[in-house]
């Protein structure tokens, strides 16, 4: 590996180092405080990007989670076969690879679809009354409780 020359009159105010295969010149600044800083920086970074990539990893496990919803919606409504082979393998892939909380979120979900019916029955209205209206159907109430940031 090749070196980089450093600039006439630099080299005097830096110090030789070694990392490993790595060699050459740092600054003094880098060397004693500025190192420390880069790596702080740098555990901030990946800190970072796993909190981001554990929000991405939860949206995607709700979205789907959402959409099986939606689909056993449109089952219902299609008259397809309840409980069906294809439709517990779908659930059973969801829930291996969700874990137990797309379970409790599940029954979470209808647990309000329960209390947003009971509320209308009571005469109640509810903020799904308030925003989608009258005309709501099955679907827009699911994309309204259920929403995924």
């Amino acid at each position: 590996m090749g070196s980089v020359p450093l600039p006439k009159g630099y080299q005097k105010r830096c110090q030789k180092v070694t990392l490993g295969n790595l060699g050459g010149y740092v600054s003094g600044e880098f060397y004693r405080g500025g190192m420390f800083t880069w790596f702080r920086h740098k555990a901030i970074d990946r800190e970072l990007t796993e909190l981001l990539d554990e929000h991405a990893r939860v949206r995607a496990d709700a979205s789907q989670v959402r959409d099986f919803l939606l689909r056993v919606l449109e089952d219902n409504r299609n008259g397809v076969e309840k409980f069906s082979d294809a439709a517990l393998q779908r659930a059973s892939e969801i829930i291996d690879q969700v874990g137990p909380g797309a379970f409790y979120w599940m029954t979470d979900i209808a647990a309000q679809m329960v209390v947003l019916s009971e509320a209308t029955l009571h005469g109640h209205s509810t903020n799904v009354s308030v925003e989608l209206g009258a005309n709501a159907d099955a679907d827009s109430i699911v994309e309204l409780v259920v929403r995924i940031p």
